[in-house]
């Protein structure tokens, strides 16, 4: 439960029908919702939450109680109204959230393939690169672009959430361009730290500032 792939938290895009609620206990959320969705007992404890996940009980049950929900902690969280709570929470029942992927590299092609979404509200409608040859010889099961086209696509498609894995270099100029264009949040695979306007959201998941993270955090 500690992973930091967007889609296996995804769902990262979760996070942003959570306005009033901290970031750190959106992500504990997303994550207990998660592993809710496999859990078979009828209650759950925070200290059951907390030999599952590493969380304190404390910060477990201060985290359920931004849900509202009236069950007792003392005798354990029935699981079907906290999932009934969550679900609420995230709009998990939303209508379907188009998604884009821009940068066709190698993890842009990975991307291409992945299978996670499928189960989900997210669907990937669009690719994008600069480089026109990708797009004419990569295969998808939808349409590939230039990213000279980036703006009409996203606009015409009402495309909300990009999935940004460019070069380094490109990673700002890009994210500058799909603020522009109505897009609500970026999950961002490059290493750069994006400047973006205070209305968009960015997840990073980045493999390098991942260990970065770990090795900070396993040293103290």
């Amino acid at each position: 439960m500690k992973s930091s792939d967007f889609f296996h938290n995804v769902s990262k895009e979760e996070f942003l029908l959570m306005k009033e609620i901290p970031r750190p206990s959106k992500r504990r959320l997303v994550l207990l919702k998660r592993l809710l969705s496999e859990y078979e007992e009828k209650t759950i404890t925070s200290q059951k939450i907390e030999s599952l996940t590493g969380w304190s009980a404390a910060v477990v049950r201060r985290d359920i109680s931004l849900l509202n929900i009236h069950c007792g902690a003392s005798n354990g969280y029935k699981v079907c109204e906290l999932k009934a709570s969550l679900d609420e929470l995230m709009d998990s029942d939303s209508q379907e959230q188009k998604c884009c992927i821009v940068g066709l590299g190698r993890m842009g092609q990975a991307l291409l393939d992945n299978t996670e979404l499928q189960s989900s509200q997210f669907r990937i409608v669009a690719g994008f690169d600069s480089n026109v040859n990708r797009t004419e010889v990569l295969r998808s099961v939808f349409p590939l672009h230039p990213t000279t086209i980036l703006e009409s696509v996203i606009q015409s498609e009402k495309i909300e959430y990009a999935i940004l894995s460019v070069e380094k270099e490109e990673a700002q100029p890009i994210a500058t361009r799909l603020s522009s264009c109505g897009i609500k949040g970026i999950v961002n695979y490059t290493p750069c730290v994006l400047t973006v306007p205070h209305n968009i959201e960015v997840e990073n998941v980045c493999l390098l500032t991942a260990l970065e993270t770990l090795c900070a955090q396993s040293s103290k």
